[in-house]
């Protein structure tokens, strides 16, 4: 019987499997490989460019701090090129564009912000700043309560307060006194200690016509700090605002034992004794003290609204009143009717005619008349 022979190939074919298997293998191996390299260049050069665009932020600031906004500029650019994604990078750009002037840039830079970070506070708060460069006050306004309800950081409260102060910074110039006043209330519960803080506040509510809230302040630092001369002198200003014309003067008079050598103080003193001399509604005057003060208080705001062009029915009034002979009965019924004549006359006088007058005296007085 024949035997059947051996076929030659088949060793070949059996081995030849491994050896394509494991070609296979280096060959995913190395692509592996090389795409582990390339992610690992990706990573150390995104690490490296991270690095870079840091480094430039940081002097950005640095630059910025030093009021040196061109080179600023320029570190803060090199940032936001690198990481265009980083919206520090170019809020930081869009500050130093501000500070260099380049206000229109500024504006443009921070709107497309805005359009993606529309709740951002330091993003509204840099564009109140510019609303303010560019006079455009409402605005700005707008920008500044963003930026205090806006989203924050882990430094909220620090930072909202700092934009609602100058939100009040801004008020205390271009704004009305009721929006003053709305704007200062979260902070009349300040901490007592808080005494350069409640002087600065004083201040500020007397000028949104709030002059009791304003003499609280004053109050409070004197608790603190009893010869503190600018509290006495708040005090003062408080108390004239409030038509206590006795108590203002005793406070400016202590205020200026304080501080001797002031002379705006002085003359905040000199015009509480002006007012004091001129109000007709002083407690302790004879009837014939108060008649001379009623007829010498007609007598100067005749004066006064003469200079702003007033010509009316209460100045004529006031003319035949201060013609007559002075009475022997009734003093002080003509005192009363010099008065009344004296606050109708006030009372009618142009609009705008206070500046022109440059009669503080006056005016307090008037207030303290008023109905």
């Amino acid at each position: 019987m024949a035997e059947t022979p051996l076929d030659s190939t088949a060793p070949t074919q059996v081995g030849a499997a491994p050896v394509f298997v494991g070609t296979i293998v280096v060959v995913l191996l190395c692509i592996f490989g090389a795409l582990f390299f390339d992610l690992s260049l990706a990573a150390i050069d995104r690490r490296e460019s991270a690095a870079h665009a840091a480094n430039a932020y940081n002097d950005g600031l640095r630059f910025l701090r030093a009021h040196e906004p061109a080179a600023a500029l320029e570190r803060f650019r090199t940032a936001a090129g690198i990481d265009r994604e980083n919206a520090g990078y170019t809020l930081g750009l869009s500050e130093a564009m501000l500070q260099d002037g380049r206000v229109a840039d500024a504006e443009s830079t921070l709107k497309a912000l805005l359009s993606k970070a529309e709740n951002d506070g330091a993003v509204n708060l840099t564009m109140a700043h510019v609303m303010a460069r560019e006079s455009r006050f409402n605005d700005a306004k707008a920008y500044f309560h963003r930026a205090i309800f806006g989203r924050w950081g882990a430094d909220s409260i620090p930072r909202r307060r700092q934009a609602r102060f100058e939100l009040i910074d801004l008020l205390s110039q271009h704004g009305s006194p009721g929006e003053l006043l709305a704007e200062l209330l979260p902070f009349e519960d300040v901490p007592a200690e808080s005494t350069a803080t409640r002087l600065r506040l004083g201040e500020l509510f007397l000028r949104a016509d709030s002059p009791a809230r304003a003499a609280n302040m004053f109050r409070g630092v004197l608790r603190l700090d009893a010869g503190n001369a600018s509290a006495f002198a708040g005090m003062g200003e408080a108390g004239l605002a409030l038509g206590d014309f006795r108590t203002a003067r005793r406070e400016l008079e202590r205020a200026t034992r304080l501080a001797p050598d002031d002379e705006p103080l002085r003359a905040r003193l000199a015009l509480a004794d002006t007012v004091l001399s001129l109000d007709p509604a002083a407690s302790s005057l004879t009837t014939r003290d108060r008649y001379d003060r009623s007829r010498a208080l007609l007598t100067r705001t005749l004066d006064a609204v003469a200079r702003c062009g007033g010509n009316s029915s209460p100045a004529d009034s006031a003319r035949a009143l201060l013609a007559a002979q002075d009475p022997v009965r009734d003093v002080g019924a003509t005192s009363a009717a010099l008065v009344a004549t004296a606050v109708d006359l006030w009372s009618a006088r142009p609009a705008g005619c206070d500046a022109p007058l440059n009669d503080e005296a006056l005016r307090l007085v008037q207030n303290r008349l008023a109905p």
